[in-house]
This record gives C-alpha cells, structure tokens and sequence, in this order.
C-alpha cells in the first residue's frame, strides 16, 4: 500500500503542475518566433505552424541500412560513412533542443539506425541516445525498417524500457528490397504485406502487455506508380480494427521525390492523386488542406476519431465554418499547450493540461461547449460517440502525405517563390552543423536530400 501511494504521488503531482502551468513559456517564445517567421501569406486561421508546432526534428546520425530499396533518399555511399559519435549524437539532439523546444518531435534517423547499431554491436549506445533526447525534453521517434526489430525483439524492448522509447515509425511498402520472406519481384499488392504489419502489430501490442508502457507505431509508406492502386487497401487494413489503429497512430505516404538512389517512375505520382485514394480508403471525401502545417504543397493530411469498441470513425474536426473559427481561436490563445500522450510513466497529463489552459480562458472553454453540443444535436457527432468520449474509448489516428522536392527543385528555390516559401515554412528540419561557420543551423529535409 505505501509503494502504491509513493508511486502515485509523483504522478498526481505531475498532473497538478500540468494543470497550474499548461503553456511552457519557452515553447510560446519559440513559435512566435516561429510565427513571424512563417511568409506572410502562410499566416492563416488554419495555420499550425507558429501556432502549436515549431517544426518536427530529426538527427542526422548513422547512415548504414542492409536494404537496397528502388526509392530511397541515402547516397551511394551510405553504407561507408562511420557512425557518429555518442558525444556526436548528443550534441545534435541539444541543438535540435535548442530549434524545437520542450515536447518537440525528434525523428532518430540517418539510415537505418536500429539496423546499423545492432550490426556494429552497439546497441547500448542507441539506447542512451534515446535516453538523452527524453531527458532534455525531446520525444523521440526511432524511424526503421524494422527488420532488426522483428527479429530482436529484445532490442526494441530495451529501446523503450531502458531508453524511455514511446514511439516507432515502420517503413512498410512495395519499393523495399530485402526483406526476409518478402522478395520485391514477388511482390503484386501492398495487400501482400498486411502479415508483416500484423507481425509489427503483434510486436507492439506484446511490449505494450508485458512493460505497461505506451508504446506507439507510424507506418510510413512511399508510393509509386506501382503501388499507388493499393494505397487505399492500406488505409482499409489500419481501420477495419480499431486494435490496430490504436498502435498505429500515424499513416504517412510519401510520393515518390526524385533524390538519393531512387528510381525515378516513368509516370509518378502526385501528392493530389494520393490524397484522392487515401480518401477512398477512409470513405470519406475530406480537405487534406483545411488546417495547414507549414506549406499546403508539403503536407496534406485529417485526423480521425475512432470508437475503440465498435471501430467507428469519423473525422477529428468537422469542416464546417463555424467549427473552424473556433478552431482558429483555440489556436491563437491556447495553441502552444504539448498534447504529446506518450508521456514516461504511462499517464499523460495531456487531460490536465487541457483543463488548465481553458480554466484561464473561461468563454473560450464556453464557446467550445457550445459548439460541441450545436454538433451533437445536428448528429454531426453521433451519439456512441459521444458516449465513447465521456467513457475515454476512444482514440485518434493520423492519416495524410508529406510531399518532398527533389534536388533539382530546391537548387532552384532562389528563382521559384512557391519552392522558396515552402522551404521557409517547412515543419520537418533538422540540426546541422554549418562547415563554414561551425554555428547550428535548422535544415529543412528537402534542402538536406539535396546536399547528399
């Protein structure tokens, strides 16, 4: 009983800190900046950017992966470059720290990482950079093939038990060239590979029952004219179980970008085709663009509420006019609040955080009641939703593109204003080290394909 108590008393802590200081005041200094910073035009109602995200990070650490994909953004050279130092990896996360702020997303990637260390036998030095990055603030996401894992699930384990690991993105498609028990040439569907995602599914779920810990999965997928017909089989697959969405909480497609050693289609893809059979595999016919993060050229994406008992989903936010002011305001006066959930302890204080935030603006806190209700009593939110709110049996996955330039595209932002904005506004850069200047600088994704 008192180890019960000892334990719950931190944690209720926790959630009373949340509750009486729901807004970090270094994250609000950083996404004004971040705001003024956005182009003028970019600065809209539905802009997230400078609202309620700084951007998302990434390392740029080891570049080893066993795979030879026909799509991929590594040089030739990948598997050749040494991985970098411990005190190397740090340094960069503190810079990223620096760029981001408390609670900001950080992509653990180069290569394949999980691949590359369990190879070289040093897999303790994974787990303490992911350590580090949570002690300073970060959270971090371990991006992977996911082969390694698979097969070690004990590395995994220890990446979220020992490390604080609460979030992993798989890289799941038809472009993958050596995968165990999946050769390319015998790959006609993205159908084919649902086993590999119920594999990964079962992987999650065991850690998840064995440690208590929240652990979380992204599936990022590239498309191609080869499998752009099967992108809407994917999203069916996520959410005919409810199950697997509440592990997955992320679907990312990326059409194919001219870059790295990829093999460019004779016919590719565009983010607009895309975005029309992720539609079809949601049934539902929804504006990829009505809230924006950065660029509405770079990221195309809706969030669904979905009923964990029967699956039922339908979308985060309606996209009717009114709805979307309030969002608007919400934003501008109680955006900056973190609603990361997968917090060290299993117990997130994102409810409290909430809570405090519309406590200090009380006709904010009515407005959004009484939109609410205008909603239920218009049937836009169904009852069994309503009651799966109250009951917290419900849970939100995200679905959408991210839509990257290739080389050539970026060499010429000095002369193309729609690439130069999209470069200013971009919510996905990275801490590097200028060679010049020795100063750290945040480098868009695009511009670091670029440079490879």
């Amino acid at each position: 009983m008192t180890e019960q108590r000892s334990a719950a008393s931190p944690r209720w802590r926790a959630r009373w800190n949340a509750f009486r200081f729901p807004i970090n005041q270094e994250k609000q200094a950083l996404l004004r900046a971040r705001w003024e910073a956005l182009p003028n035009e970019l600065r809209t109602p539905n802009q997230l950017a400078g609202r309620h995200l700084t951007h998302c990070g990434f390392t740029t650490g080891a570049s080893y992966c066993s795979f030879r994909c026909t799509h991929c953004y590594l040089p030739a050279n990948a598997n050749e470059v040494p991985i970098p130092s411990l005190a190397q990896m740090k340094e960069q996360i503190d810079a990223n720290r620096r760029f981001q702020g408390p609670g900001g997303g950080l992509q653990i990637t180069g290569g394949d990482v999980a691949d590359a260390y369990w190879r070289a036998g040093r897999q303790l030095e994974l787990i303490e950079i992911v350590r580090y990055a949570v002690r300073v603030g970060l959270v971090p996401m371990l991006m992977t093939h996911g082969q390694t894992l698979l097969e070690h699930p004990e590395f995994l384990e220890a990446l979220v038990v020992e490390g604080g690991l609460r979030q992993v993105a798989v890289h799941i498609d038809m472009t993958q060239a050596g995968r165990h028990g999946y050769p390319i040439n015998r790959l006609t569907s993205e159908r084919d590979l649902h086993p590999l995602r119920e594999a990964f599914t079962e992987l999650a779920s065991n850690i998840r029952q064995r440690t208590g810990l929240p652990l979380e999965l992204a599936h990022n997928c590239t498309v191609t004219e080869r499998n752009i017909d099967s992108v809407a089989e994917i999203v069916r697959w996520f959410l005919a179980d409810p199950v697997r969405s509440r592990i997955w909480r992320i679907l990312s497609f990326q059409p194919e970008a001219n870059t790295g050693r990829t093999v460019f289609s004779a016919h590719p893809v565009t983010p607009k085709i895309v975005w029309q059979k992720l539609c079809h595999g949601m049934g539902l016919q929804l504006d990829g663009s009505a809230y924006l993060g950065g660029h509405p050229d770079c990221n195309q994406g809706a969030s669904l509420l979905v009923e964990q008992n029967g699956g039922r989903y339908f979308p985060l936010l309606p996209n009717d006019e009114k709805t979307k002011r309030l969002f608007a305001d919400i934003l501008a006066t109680v955006g900056a609040i973190s609603t990361m959930t997968t917090d060290s302890e299993g117990a997130s204080p994102l409810p409290y955080r909430v809570a405090g935030a519309f406590a200090r603006h009380p006709r904010l806190a009515v407005r959004g009641l009484c939109r609410a209700a205008a909603l239920i009593a218009s049937g836009q939110i169904p009852v069994p939703f309503l009651r799966a709110l109250i009951t917290g049996r419900v849970h939100t996955i995200n679905i959408g593109t991210h839509n990257f330039m290739d080389a050539r595209q970026v060499a010429n932002a000095p002369n193309d204003p729609v690439v130069q904005a999209r470069l200013d506004a971009c919510v996905f850069k990275g801490a590097v080290k200028n060679r010049a200047t020795g100063d750290w600088e945040a480098v868009p994704m695009c511009a670091m394909n670029q440079s490879r």
